[in-house]
């Protein structure tokens, strides 16, 4: 092997073991078994949701209109942003949807006892997933009325509609 050669192999070795220190310190341990979790910003998933896969679930993506038709109806709306935004600002009446990584299950604060009732789960819009996969925790709990508000919180305070902070 040549002196660069040679000096580039180590780098990348050392760059190798150094990534492999930091990815394993930030393992999650569930019974014996690491996960192994790289963060992201907020408001990119690695696999975004798509609503043709939504429907298939049994969930109903809806846009800002629906959401706000369902609203006036008296659904229920579940914020599944990070809590720092949701205390911020959240759209008028929701609650809050938390994430719990050590259990690795959504949180859900309260829900109506009627399997019946309008269930409305929304994010950030765009590329957020917490909306959906929250969606369709409850609705493998047996709702059979969950809405996925695809366009999220953003579109909705831009629109002008209630919200308040706690």
């Amino acid at each position: 092997m040549s002196n660069i050669t040679q000096r580039y192999f180590f780098k990348i070795l050392a760059l190798l073991f150094f990534l492999g220190t930091v990815i394993s310190s930030s393992a999650i341990n569930y019974g014996g078994k690491k996960s192994y979790i790289i963060k992201l910003p907020y408001k990119q998933c690695l696999t975004p949701p798509i609503p043709s896969k939504a429907i298939e679930e049994g969930i109903i993506p809806v846009n800002t209109q629906k959401a706000k038709e369902l609203f006036i109806e008296g659904a229920f709306f579940y914020d599944a942003r990070k809590k720092l935004d949701y205390d911020k600002e959240h759209i008028q009446d929701a609650k809050l949807v938390m994430f719990d990584n050590s259990k690795a299950k959504y949180t859900i604060i309260s829900l109506p006892k009627s399997l019946n009732s309008k269930l409305i789960f929304y994010c950030n819009g765009g590329n957020c997933s917490r909306s959906y996969e929250a969606a369709l925790a409850v609705r493998k709990r047996g709702y059979k009325n969950v809405f996925w508000y695809i366009n999220g919180f953003d579109d909705w305070q831009k629109k002008g509609y209630p919200v308040e902070s706690k």
